[in-house]
């Protein structure tokens, strides 16, 4: 099964609407992709700006709908975040 750890920057001064905005979007996968096991974000203590995605898909297939799906539902990041995320994708053991 394949997991994710994603790193994201955001702007200072757009945290509130980061989290507001990450909160809508795990919502979102976790509804409409049944091979998706685990969306979940997590907000750094000692750097507010820097949240952390753990995903984990039931299969390359899932993951890889997943990334299609990205595109149009993570577009109200864009405006938000400050530079590329830091993408570690895994098998679990």
């Amino acid at each position: 099964m394949p997991s994710v750890f994603a790193t994201l920057r955001v702007k200072a001064d757009k945290v509130d609407a980061a989290k507001k905005a990450l909160a809508e979007l795990a919502a979102s996968v976790r509804a409409d992709e049944p091979g998706n096991l685990a969306y979940i974000f997590h907000q750094r203590k000692d750097d507010p700006t820097v949240f952390m995605a753990y995903e984990k898909y039931v299969s390359d297939e899932a993951f890889a709908e997943h990334g299609k799906n990205l595109a149009s539902k993570g577009a109200a990041l864009a405006g938000l975040v400050d530079g590329p995320p830091e993408i570690v994708i895994t098998e679990e053991i």
